[in-house]
C-alpha cells in the first residue's frame, strides 16, 4: 500500500500535534504493520486508550482518499515522513507531523539556513522596524525566514525577506485553502510564488485559536534557531521560544526598552539566557561554519524603512513590492449606522454575543470585550472566527472594526 495513503489515514484519525505517530512506528516497526494491526495486536498496546484503539482499528481509507484527490485537483503537495523532501529537522521531534500540505516550493533544508522569526501581533514601530530589517538582512545574507504569516512581527519579517529578493516559508494554523488573517492574502500569494506555505491541518480547517500553539512547534522545529523580535510576557511567541529550547534549537531575542510592556517577554528571555540579536548578522555569524553560502557583507545592507514600510491602519494597505503590485483595498459604500451591515444568521450563539457587544464605526478593544463572561482563550477563538467570516476586521493595536 502507498505510504502516503497510510500517513494520511493516520493523520486524519489522530490529528495535529500528536506524539502517537512516533510511538506507533516504534512499536510496530513499519507503516504497513500499523495499518495491518488487528484486534489482538491493538489490545496489547497498554499506553493506547480505548478511543485511540477504536480509531486504529477503523481501516476505512475513504476520507484519506478524498483528501488526497482534493489536493491533486487543487495543486497542493502532500509531504510525509516517507518523502525525501520532508524537512530533516522536523523528523527529530517526537510530535512530528504525519502530513504536511504544501503550496509553493520548499527550500533545500539540508543546505540552506532557515531562521524562524516570531513576535507579537500588537507590535510597536520599534518592533516593526526591527522585524522588517531582520527579515531583509537574513534574506540578503542567504537565509530563509520561517514564520506564521500572522499580523504583526511574523508577516513583517516575511515581507522584509521578500522585498530583499529572498524567500520565506509560512506555517499556517488552518487548512491550506484558508488564508488567515485574510489581510495577508497578497503575502500568501507571494509566498506561494517565491517560497512556500505549509500546514499540517487538512483542507477547509478553520483557524481555531487552539490550532496556533500546536502549529508553533513546527515553526521552531524547521530551523536551527528562532528569533523573538518583540513580545510581551503573555505573547504566544513565547510558546514558540519554549518549544525551540525544548527541541534543542538556539534562541535569540531582541532587547527592548526597560519596563516597556511590549518588550517584557523578550527582555525576560534575555535574562533567562537567550542570545542577544540586534541585527541579522548576530544570527548569521553563528552558522558560518555550516553554511558556505552565507554572506555577512550583503547582510549589512539596510532597507529604506520609511520608503518601503508604510505604517497603515491595516496590513492589506501596505505594499512591499512596488506600485505595480500594490494591493488596493476596495472601497466600501458607507451605510447608515442604524443599518446592520453583516448578516449574522450564520454566526454561532457565542459569536453573536461578541458581535452584538461591539459598536459600529469605532475601534473595539480586546480589553473591552473581556467582560463578556468568556475566558481569554475562548474569546480569542471567537474573534478569530468572526474575523475569518468577515464580520469584523482586526487592526494594529489590538482593535476590531465591526462590519
Amino acid at each position: 500500500m502507498d505510504d502516503k495513503l497510510i500517513w494520511m489515514w493516520l493523520s486524519l484519525h489522530f490529528g495535529a500535534g500528536s506524539r502517537i505517530y512516533h510511538k506507533l512506528y516504534s512499536h510496530f516497526g513499519s507503516l504497513e504493520a500499523i495499518y495491518d494491526s488487528d484486534d489482538a495486536d491493538v489490545a496489547m498496546i497498554e499506553w493506547l486508550d480505548l478511543a485511540k484503539k477504536k480509531k486504529l482499528l477503523d481501516k476505512s481509507l475513504s476520507h484519506a482518499e478524498e483528501v488526497i484527490e482534493w489536493c491533486e485537483d487543487n495543486d497542493v503537495d502532500i509531504i510525509t515522513p516517507s518523502d525525501s523532501n520532508y524537512p530533516p529537522l522536523l523528523r527529530l521531534i517526537d510530535d512530528f507531523p504525519a502530513v504536511l500540505y504544501c503550496k509553493g516550493k520548499l527550500p533545500d533544508f539540508e543546505n540552506t539556513l532557515c531562521i524562524s522569526v516570531v513576535g507579537t501581533r500588537k507590535m510597536t514601530i520599534y518592533g516593526q522596524k526591527n522585524a522588517y530589517e531582520l527579515g531583509f538582512g537574513l534574506a540578503k545574507g542567504g537565509a530563509i525566514v520561517i514564520s506564521g504569516m500572522a499580523l504583526g512581527i511574523d508577516c513583517t519579517a516575511q515581507k522584509g525577506a521578500l522585498y530583499a529578493g529572498g524567500s520565506s516559508v509560512a506555517v499556517l494554523g488552518s487548512g491550506i485553502d484558508v488564508c488567515y488573517p485574510y489581510q495577508n492574502k497578497l503575502l500568501m500569494d507571494k509566498l506561494i510564488n517565491v517560497g512556500a506555505v505549509i500546514t499540517e491541518y487538512p483542507p477547509h480547517t478553520p483557524p481555531n485559536g487552539t490550532n496556533f500553539p500546536v502549529r508553533n512547534r513546527i515553526i521552531s522545529a524547521l530551523s536551527p534557531a528562532t528569533v523573538v523580535v518583540e513580545a510581551d510576557k503573555n505573547s504566544g511567541a513565547l510558546i514558540t521560544a519554549k518549544k525551540a529550547l525544548a527541541q534543542g534549537r538556539m534562541l535569540f531575542a531582541f532587547p527592548g526598552p526597560v519596563k516597556n510592556f511590549s518588550t517584557e517577554g523578550t527582555n525576560q528571555l534575555l535574562m533567562e539566557g537567550a542570545n542577544v540579536a540586534t541585527c541579522a548578522i548576530d544570527v548569521l555569524e553563528q552558522f558560518l561554519d555550516k553554511y558556505s553560502n552565507l554572506n555577512l557583507t550583503a547582510s549589512k545592507e539596510r532597507p529604506v524603512f520609511e520608503k518601503h514600510l508604510k505604517v497603515a491602519s491595516s496590513f492589506d494597505e501596505v505594499s512591499f513590492y512596488g506600485k505595480k503590485e500594490e494591493y488596493v483595498k476596495p472601497k466600501v459604500e458607507e451605510k447608515p449606522k442604524t443599518i446592520e451591515r453583516f448578516d449574522t444568521s450564520k454566526l454561532s450563539e457565542d459569536e453573536k454575543i461578541v458581535y452584538d457587544a461591539m459598536v459600529f464605526d469605532k475601534p473595539n478593544s480586546y480589553d473591552a470585550l473581556v467582560g463578556l463572561n468568556f475566558d481569554a482563550s475562548k474569546l480569542a477563538s471567537i474573534l478569530m472566527m468572526l474575523e475569518i467570516s468577515g464580520a469584523i476586521e482586526s487592526t494594529p493595536g489590538g482593535y476590531y472594526i465591526k462590519k
